[in-house]
């Protein structure tokens, strides 16, 4: 199974999607303007990525009946580097590394896509 028929497959991940891309849509565009967001938008571009995953992984886990700890949520957003990837091997299996990269991805879209951006602009500059 490659890696676009596990994205696919995981079509509930619409919010996640949605806040991952306006995340790093938005701290795109301040490290392109090189202006520091406010403390509370760059609290909001790295927590909500993150929650609405845990969100997806809640109503995953009571899908597959993996996972029955009485607060899910709080569980997975203590220990959510540990426990998405044993999550994803347990109910996924041997290709659970694809959806453990995805959840990953989205969750650190932001510090990603401010990562790429600063480069990309410091590299702009330095050739100009």
């Amino acid at each position: 199974m490659s890696l676009v028929t596990t994205i696919a497959n995981e079509r509930d991940l619409r919010l996640g999607w949605a806040a991952a891309l306006f995340s790093a849509s938005a701290s795109a565009l301040y490290t392109i303007a090189q202006v520091e967001p406010s403390a509370p938008a760059a609290l909001f571009f790295s927590l909500v990525p993150g929650i609405a995953v845990i969100l997806w992984l809640q109503r995953d886990a009571s899908r597959t009946g993996i996972a029955s700890v009485h607060d899910l949520g709080f569980f997975l957003w203590l220990t959510w580097p540990l426990l998405i990837p044993w999550y994803s091997w347990k109910t996924r299996g041997r290709s659970g590394w694809k959806l453990t990269l995805l959840l990953f991805a989205l969750i650190l879209s932001a510090h990603l896509s401010q990562l790429v951006t600063g480069a990309c602009v410091g590299f702009v500059r330095h050739v100009m």
